[in-house]
């Protein structure tokens, strides 16, 4: 009663005047623990204490208990000595107790044993394990595992439940699977899950993170009941995508609705106001998460100030942001100042940058890629040598950039100046077609940015091979006319290829969505949706 009142150390006085303690008195304190946030006593020093006196039968209640501790700080090896437990007394194969354990397992990232347990009896597959590995293969960024798992554990007869239903369209959303996640919204429609605010929450950042921003938003409007995630979720599809007016607007009717933001809520609705340059905004924004919500701003919301400061050119200000914290800068922190050197060439405040971040994260080969193109764009190419060969010394190499486009439910994957795809010769001439026809429409190379004193000539032809264009360039050849072009890229695009696609996109009259680390970019008749600004 006390422990599920809030009162846990009274919970905790009663528990120590028992003269004798049974598995019942263990499992309500072990469950005390966990429920009031205290993970750390609830699976160290409960069960530890439990096993040292001795407690002559352990039964499945307070195993579950355990494991769910246990689960919840991530530690697998505790999670084993709980397992092991589990077995002499027999309650392995016991259902609770084995959906505890695969919990358990895939909360610690140990997805290997998590399978293991599951597939132990093959007669014993729920939705509860099943989802429980599913979330698993999902945090793991295992997603093509976690679609395997959820097409076996409907062989074996199991229905989703909305639980299973918003982790699959997780993995989606963290991919931008949209025909997958499209197949699985299908299926949504035909149960009575449709209703649940998680799983729509779930699709509305699902299609957010797919590009099709309208379809997120009339997903959102057919919520019935909005939880703070379902808020959170719309918010965060218009900060990806640049509307920052929009994401305000999202959180005043938030507010309204007598809902409260949590931490998360600002985060997105700081980098909404980044994106889209609305720095008095953010700031007053930021200023009022402790004044006027009670919130005390963490490391990421500090970083997106900093990013804030930076993408708007004022990086005096922003570095005095940092100077001023009352807590350290975190890598994102540095990384986003060090970023917006490179854009606005100062090489001062760049190198103060690098060397922090250098201490950060010293594996990190953006730091140097992006000082050596500071220098580049400055003409210093002494410097850009002397950068390189410090990459070459640490035996550090360049993270590659790559993108992918989905077509005819395959996944094309390039590289830049990749020519290994079966349709090269055909994805070759096309790349030469366009870079004539947006040459013509007044498109101009810029190869400032490329840290290599080439000539002109060669750098155009490196610009021209970027994988995202060879992506680009394939999709036009190979999708319908109708259909839009979504590209996904693991870096963040370049100068001169947001440039040529915003012109390849006038020419060819086709919508392309680029979605690279950062934000989205939707370009459309030759303007770009972030309006030159990201």
């Amino acid at each position: 009663m006390y422990s599920r009142c809030g009162f846990l150390p009274e919970a905790c006085r009663v528990f120590d005047e028992m003269p004798q303690k049974d598995a019942v008195a263990w499992t309500a304190m072990i469950d005390g623990y966990a429920k009031n946030g205290s993970l750390e006593a609830a699976g160290f020093a409960a069960f530890r204490d439990m096993k040292r006196e001795g407690l002559a039968r352990v039964d499945q209640y307070v195993l579950c208990s355990a494991l769910s501790a246990s689960g919840g700080i991530k530690d697998g090896r505790l999670g084993k000595s709980i397992h092991c437990c589990a077995t002499k007394a027999g309650f392995d194969l016991d259902v609770a107790v084995r959906n505890a354990l695969v919990d358990m397992y895939a909360k610690a990232m140990d997805v290997e044993n998590a399978s293991r347990t599951l597939k132990i009896d093959p007669g014993g597959w729920n939705v509860v394990s099943g989802t429980s590995l599913i979330d698993g293969y999902i945090e793991t960024d295992c997603v093509e595992e976690a679609l395997g798992m959820y097409i076996e554990m409907r062989r074996h007869g199991v229905e989703p439940n909305e639980f299973t239903f918003s982790s699959m369209i997780k993995g989606c959303a963290m991919q931008a699977l949209l025909e997958q996640g499209a197949q699985l919204h299908a299926q949504v429609i035909k149960t009575s899950v449709i209703r649940d605010s998680f799983v729509g929450s779930a699709l509305v950042d699902m299609y957010g993170k797919c590009g099709l921003i309208n379809l997120s938003m009339q997903l959102f409007d057919e919520i019935e009941y909005r939880t703070d995630i379902a808020w959170n979720a719309v918010i965060n599809v218009f900060a990806q995508h640049g509307h920052g007016r929009e994401a305000i607007q999202a959180f005043d009717r938030m507010i309204y609705s007598g809902m409260r933001p949590n931490h998360i809520t600002f985060v997105s609705l700081l980098t909404a106001c980044s994106h889209a340059g609305l720095v008095d905004e953010g700031l007053e924004y930021f200023y009022s998460m402790k004044d006027a919500h009670g919130i005390e701003p963490k490391e990421e919301h500090y970083s997106c100030i900093i990013d804030m400061y930076g993408r708007a050119g004022r990086l005096d200000e922003a570095y005095k942001f940092i100077s001023e914290m009352s807590i350290k800068p975190n890598a994102y922190g540095w990384c986003s100042l060090l970023g917006a050197c490179r854009m606005r060439r100062n090489k001062e405040l760049g190198e103060i940058a690098a060397q922090n971040l250098m201490k950060l994260e010293p594996g990190n080969t953006g730091i140097h890629v992006s000082l050596s193109g500071i220098y580049a764009s400055l003409g210093q190419w002494e410097d850009v040598k002397a950068v390189r060969k410090l990459m070459r010394d640490s035996r550090l190499k360049k993270l590659p950039g790559f993108s992918w486009v989905d077509s005819n439910k395959k996944t094309h994957v390039f590289l830049s100046e990749d020519w290994s795809h079966p349709q090269k010769n055909d994805i070759y001439e096309k790349l030469e077609e366009l870079t004539t026809r947006i040459k013509e429409e007044g498109y101009i190379p810029d190869t400032s940015f490329l840290p290599s004193n080439l000539e002109d000539i060669a750098k155009e032809r490196i610009l021209r091979y970027h994988s995202e264009r060879i992506a680009v360039a394939f999709a036009l050849i190979s999708m319908p006319a109708t259909k839009p072009i979504i590209v996904k890229k693991n870096l963040r695009i370049c100068v001169d290829c947001h440039n040529a696609l915003k012109f390849i996109s006038k020419v060819e009259r086709r919508d392309i969505i680029v979605r690279d680390n950062s934000r989205f970019h939707h370009f459309v008749n030759g303007r770009c949706s972030c309006g030159d600004y990201w």
